[in-house]
This record gives C-alpha cells, sequence and structure tokens, in this order.
C-alpha cells in the first residue's frame, strides 16, 4: 500500500521525538526514588505493564516540529522544545485523571489508580519540573534569547492550562453554562497548548511576530476545532469507528457544547437531562432531543467555523510549500476531518 507524504515523514521524526523524549528523561537522576521513575515511564507509555505500553499520539510535539521543519529551520533545533511540549502535556494528563477520577487511560490504569492520589500528584509535578529543564535545552540548539521567549510561552500557557481546569472544575457543579463560557474554558485548556506546539517551531525558526501570531492563531483554532469535533464525536460518532461508545458523554452529564446548546434552547431535552436515570432507550431519545433541536447543526457550524479559521491562517504563514510545509496541511486535513 502506498503512504502518504504525512506517514512518511511520521516515520522519521515519531521515533526522534520518543528518543528525545527518553534521551531527555533519562538525563535527570532518579537514584534515590527508583518508583517515581518508574511511575513517570508508567506514564509515558515505557513500561509495559497491563498488557501493553501504549502511550498518546504525540501529536502536539509532532506540530513543532512540521512547523519549524516548514519554514526551513533544522528538525533537531526544534527537538528540546517538542519535548517540553510532550512532558506538559503529560503532566496535565496525570493531574487531569486525578480531578476527573478517570481510573482508565490508553486502555489501562491511570497513575493514581495504581499508585495512589498523593504519589500521582507528586509524580504530576515531577513532569512539570521536567518540561521546564527541557524547554531550557533550546540554549544549546538555537540561543538563549530564544530559550527565553519559549520559556516565557511555556509558562503563560501553564497558566492558562489551569484556568481552563478551574472552570471545567466548576462547570460541573453550576447548574447554567453559558456557551462562550464553554468555549472560553476549551481555549485555556485545549488550544492553548495546541497554540504553543504551532507557535515553538515558528519560535525556532525565527520568525516575525506576524508570522508568530499567525502561527499561535492557526494552533488555537486547531484546538478549538478539535475539542469541539470531539464533542460532536462524543454524540453522534460511529461507535465502531471510535472504539468507544459514543453515549459516554450523555451517561457522565457531561456538560460539551451540543448538550450546553440544548441545555439553553430546547426545554425538551432540559427536563428530560434533570432525570438521573440514563437508561439506553433515554440517552438515544436525549440524543435525539439534541438533534431536533439544532444543537446536531450548531455543533458542526462549529467545528467547520474554527477548520476554516485554523486553515485560513495556515495558509498565510505558509508560503513555502516544502514537505513539511505539505505535510502540515495533510496532518491538520486528517486531524479536523474525522469520521462523523
Amino acid at each position: 500500500m502506498q503512504t502518504s507524504l504525512l506517514q512518511d515523514i511520521q516515520q522519521t521524526l515519531l521515533p526522534k521525538i520518543e528518543s528525545a523524549l527518553k534521551a531527555s528523561f533519562e538525563g535527570h537522576d532518579f537514584s534515590n526514588s527508583p518508583t517515581l521513575k518508574q511511575m513517570l515511564a508508567y506514564h509515558m507509555g515505557w513500561v509495559v505493564d497491563e498488557g501493553n505500553n501504549q502511550h498518546g499520539k504525540r501529536i502536539r510535539p509532532l506540530l513543532t516540529l512540521l512547523c519549524a521543519g516548514a519554514m526551513d529551520a533544522p528538525i533537531e533545533d526544534a527537538l528540546p522544545g517538542a519535548v517540553a511540549i510532550e512532558f506538559l502535556h503529560n503532566f496535565t494528563l496525570i493531574h487531569d485523571d486525578i480531578e476527573d477520577q478517570s481510573p482508565i487511560r490508553h486502555g489501562r490504569p491511570t497513575l493514581w489508580t495504581k499508585w495512589g492520589i498523593a504519589h500521582a500528584i507528586n509524580a504530576g509535578d515531577a513532569l512539570f519540573t521536567i518540561a521546564q529543564m527541557a524547554v531550557l535545552d533550546l540554549v544549546k540548539t538555537t540561543d538563549a534569547v530564544i530559550a527565553n521567549q519559549a520559556t516565557k510561552k511555556l509558562n503563560q500557557v501553564c497558566l492558562h492550562l489551569t484556568q481552563g481546569q478551574h472552570l471545567d472544575i466548576a462547570f460541573e457543579t453550576e447548574t447554567k453554562v453559558e456557551l462562550q463560557a464553554y468555549l472560553t474554558m476549551i481555549s485555556g485548556k485545549t488550544a492553548a497548548l495546541v497554540a504553543l506546539s504551532t507557535v515553538m517551531g515558528g519560535l525556532v525558526a525565527r520568525q516575525s511576530q506576524n508570522r508568530l501570531a499567525l502561527l499561535t492563531e492557526y494552533g488555537k483554532n486547531l484546538g478549538l476545532a478539535f475539542q469541539i469535533q470531539d464533542d460532536y464525536l462524543g454524540i453522534w460518532g460511529d461507535t465502531e469507528t471510535l472504539g468507544k461508545s459514543t453515549s459516554g458523554d450523555i451517561q457522565s452529564r457531561k456538560k460539551t457544547l451540543p448538550i450546553l446548546y440544548g441545555l439553553e434552547n430546547c426545554p425538551q431535552f432540559q427536563e428530560a437531562w434533570q432525570k438521573e436515570d440514563r437508561s439506553s432507550q433515554q440517552i438515544t431519545q436525549l440524543a435525539n432531543f439534541l438533534s431536533d433541536c439544532g444543537a446536531q447543526a450548531h455543533t458542526l457550524a462549529q467545528v467547520n467555523y474554527y477548520t476554516k479559521q485554523a486553515f485560513d491562517a495556515l495558509e498565510q504563514v505558509l508560503n513555502v510549500k516544502n514537505k513539511y510545509a505539505q505535510a502540515l496541511f495533510e496532518l491538520t486535513e486528517t486531524l479536523l476531518h474525522r469520521n462523523f
């Protein structure tokens, strides 16, 4: 079977990312805390346990490398920034799993489930620190000015992440959440880190402030479109294709964009939502109410809007169509046109 340009480039870049992650991790002394090292390696997907050693798709560091390469910067120069972003992302996952009380990630027990909440919090803090030290390694591949700029942006995003997570937690107990408030929440919790991934490549490539702003805009809209698409698929996606149930968001009473739209615009949905029981028949009925009142169409329109914004920004900033630029367009297309 013939592979795409993106697949060819992924086959080269993903092993580079994994090697750089492991090298950065192994550069730290865990001789006095070997169990902590085991916890972190387990979470990063490097320990075979529970029948697998799965990890995430490393999309964020891949975006960083593609953005750098698309602007003719050496891929190796961007690796410290890409590594820092992936460590930071995984720090947030450890803490999110605790705060959401999620028992499973990537098909196996989460860190807090295996070792307890206190150890998991501490492990998350360790990854946060490792991310901070990793981004400073940009001084070795670029210079002190770029390393300082990247570190400042990384810490600004950390604050946005905590603000977004605060809103997400607060929404759980609030009876009414405005749609705009939800967009603000995912801008912090999801889109900010994607935007950091894209602008990091531009920093390494020494781009102008205008082009860095476009890269940030691209990443932000990519993150928003991806999250809202996730909300859509969480109710109307194909179960077999997704490999998971599409009743989860309604079953868990998760306040996603289509559900908030229904609570604001659909009296029938609002009334049915108040009932505690969530049989499969009632979940189907709730999904049908959302479709009938326009929530499905509204959510899809939002996906399309932010998708267009992402592509518009990307087209403005990438006027040189080298292989990395082409792969970046292909990756964006893949991420934003998943199975509806």
